[in-house]
């Protein structure tokens, strides 16, 4: 309802006179009404202000968080060249020094597993592994070849004597990729276990026309040491 809409005569004030500087008690109430209406939008104003206020602080926490991870990128380059390998002088290597040094690595691990399951499988009969190293770029030496000596003998009795030559082949042929030498060893030890057999079975058959006090004395007799036979399993290849 605005000022000018109001007719009529109030308190010896005339209708004409009524306006925005009217002093009537009609158009003082009024005035006095109407400027809260101004006041409150004047207050949601700075509100409005200070929502966006957030969006602001928002956009700070962002290129904070920004920085974090740009830091973070770089100690992780930081720490990715400390641990990249290098020359004995310091310097880092070159791609093909790297590639080198990557293809050492992995024959070093090869060469300790082969030999390692021949140790595993040869039990007592296997003694301790050797190496060849070569040096790599980065100045450390890594195993290229290994031998673990294994003791191809005949035993006391023939079912020693095939005891053995079975636990020799067994070594000889545990690595998953056995060599050409590895191989000889466990026909080698094959051989040795046929001739056991036969002697067994000689024995056996020989025993049948023995009496059983010739049986006894044969059993409590010493029995005779044999050479032994030797035999390395062979160095990886």
């Amino acid at each position: 309802m605005s000022i000018s809409s109001i007719s009529g005569s109030y308190g010896g004030y005339s209708a004409p006179m009524h306006g925005p500087n009217c002093q009537c008690p009609a158009c003082q109430a009024l005035r006095s009404q109407a400027a809260p209406v101004s006041g409150a939008g004047n207050a949601a104003a700075p509100q409005t202000a200070n929502a966006a206020a957030p969006a602001s602080a928002g956009d700070k926490t962002g290129g904070d968080a920004s920085g974090q991870n740009g830091s973070g990128n770089a100690q992780t380059a930081q720490q990715t060249n400390a641990a990249a390998p290098k020359a004995p002088d310091g310097k880092p290597l070159n791609d093909a020094q790297q590639k080198e040094v990557e293809e050492l690595k992995s024959r070093d691990t090869d060469v300790r597993r082969h030999e390692a399951a021949h140790q595993a499988a040869g039990g007592a009969l296997a003694g301790a592994a050797s190496f060849t190293y070569q040096q790599g770029p980065d100045g450390r030496q890594y195993a290229i070849g290994g031998e673990v000596p294994i003791r191809l003998s005949q035993g006391h009795t023939p079912q020693e004597t095939i005891q053995n030559a079975q636990t020799v082949r067994a070594a000889a042929l545990a690595p998953s990729d056995p060599s050409g030498q590895d191989r000889a060893v466990a026909a080698e030890a094959s051989q040795m276990e046929q001739q056991a057999r036969s002697q067994l079975l000689q024995q056996q058959n020989g025993n049948q026309n023995l009496s059983p006090l010739q049986k006894m004395q044969q059993a409590s007799a010493p029995a005779g040491s044999q050479q032994a036979k030797g035999g390395n399993v062979d160095t990886y290849a």
